[in-house]
């Protein structure tokens, strides 16, 4: 695996660019050397040099010059520090136990209903479980006998607890009086001008859509599919180029439930459920909202890899739902439907590194004026026409990074129409679709 199989989280094409991260972080971009000593972990597990074995688990999870991974070892025994989004997690290891702990929030009281929130959790996880210190803070914990500590064991239990921690803490604090933050002094805080583009394009994006619905020539009973790619794709662009955390990031996962779960209910009904959540995102605070928007360290990833054959496919499944949209004038709806199988896959996968920067260029493009917003202008529009020298060359410079890795791209650059950005944004995810991403061998 070569270097530029490591995904770019941090989104900086220039090196004048602003440092925006965008994105769910994922750890399935790791160097071939990182795999090794997963390899070399396991083994000496299986050896039973446990001691050795976390060393190499440690340095497996940490990213090199991200410091989301410290540990050191001392007579046998292994101190170590993890970090998850707003979550520091800490620990010690030997050869007997493994032992982790995550503080959530500091309580000033008990109250009944954030307690019986964390017995309800604690039945949904498997390795770990919620529980209360002797300082009254909600904290999570995970432990383990050593022997029974494989490195995959020790992986799934940590990862648990990290993003579980990370999910919850802003989740409940703002929903109990009675819990404050702790142990968030690691993050770093978006600057305020961005936090207020965030913020403004977040509402504009939920109010234009509810007024579509509203307004539109669909109706939401007899075209609930069109009305579900407007619905969804605010979700998912939203989660990738805003990131927000605590609130919003838990409804929008409440939204991609709702509507993917296989419970018998209509979509015209989870349309509905759909846009009672963003007038219930509407009606929030603004400065609630700024609260969630911060830089932060990762260590594990929520979103599963796949295959490129895998996003050819959906784009095969979805894009054809495009034609009668467009046809029909339906501008907003055949729009969306490219912008929803981006943000899709975004939200839910870990595509190839060469995908991941297909797609967030995508963006770059399709969503100029936010980008524009956040400092970053690539000239991708120029006098409000797709600038196609601009375009292009960058889509080549992007292909000749992973040209070592795929060989045989061979990139078609004629699918490629700039009359409008309905028409880019089709014949691009053609373009994409079409990529030959067979590896060296």
């Amino acid at each position: 695996m070569g270097i530029f199989d490591k995904i770019f989280w941090r989104a900086k094409e220039e090196d004048n660019a602003p440092s925006i991260k965008f994105g769910r972080y994922s750890d399935s971009y790791k160097e071939k050397e990182k795999y090794d000593d997963w390899d070399k972990s396991v083994e000496l597990f299986e050896n039973e040099k446990y001691i050795e074995s976390l060393k190499l688990f440690f340095t497996y999870l940490k990213e090199d010059d991200a410091g989301n991974v410290i540990f050191e070892e001392h007579d046998g025994v292994i101190t170590f520090e993890l970090y998850q989004g707003s979550k520091k997690i800490v620990g010690r290891a030997d050869k007997d136990s493994l032992w982790a702990e995550a503080k959530i929030a500091k309580a000033s009281t008990l109250e009944i209903g954030f307690l019986r929130r964390l017995i309800e959790e604690n039945f949904g996880l498997k390795y770990s479980r919620y529980a209360l210190d002797e300082d009254d803070n909600v904290t999570m914990v995970y432990q383990t006998f050593s022997h029974d500590g494989s490195p995959y064991k020790n992986y799934y239990g940590l990862k648990e607890l990290a993003t579980s921690a990370d999910r919850q803490d802003d989740v409940i604090v703002e929903e109990f009086d009675s819990l404050t933050n702790i142990n968030t002094g690691h993050t770093e805080d978006t600057p305020e001008q961005i936090k207020e583009v965030k913020y403004q394009y977040l509402i504009n994006c939920i109010e234009i859509a509810i007024k579509e619905v509203n307004e539109g020539k669909l109706n939401i009973d007899q075209y609930p599919g069109g009305i579900a790619y407007l619905l969804l794709e605010i979700v998912y662009k939203c989660d990738y180029l805003l990131k927000p955390e605590g609130f919003t990031m838990k409804n929008f996962e409440e939204i991609h439930r709702i509507y993917f779960q296989k419970d018998g209910k209509s979509p015209q009904y989870k349309n509905r459920e759909i846009i009672k959540i963003f007038k219930k995102i509407l009606e929030r605070k603004k400065e609630d909202f700024f609260l969630e928007w911060y830089d932060v360290k990762a260590t594990f990833g929520v979103t599963s890899p796949t295959p490129h054959a895998n996003l050819a496919n959906f784009i095969d499944n979805e894009l054809n739902n495009l034609d009668w949209y467009q046809n029909n004038r339906h501008h907003k709806v055949a729009q969306a439907i490219p912008n929803y199988i981006v943000g899709y896959y975004l939200f839910n996968y870990s595509v190839p590194a060469i995908d991941r920067a297909l797609l967030h260029f995508y963006y770059e493009v399709v969503e100029h004026k936010f980008m524009e917003q956040v400092g970053i202008n690539n000239g991708y529009i120029k006098n409000e026409k797709l600038n196609k020298s601009t375009i292009k060359s960058q889509i080549s410079t992007i292909l000749k990074k992973y040209k070592s890795v795929y060989p045989s791209i061979k990139p078609q650059y004629g699918y490629l129409k700039y009359d409008s950005m309905i028409s880019f944004s089709k014949s691009y995810l053609v373009f994409v679709r079409h990529l030959n991403l067979l590896k060296s061998k």
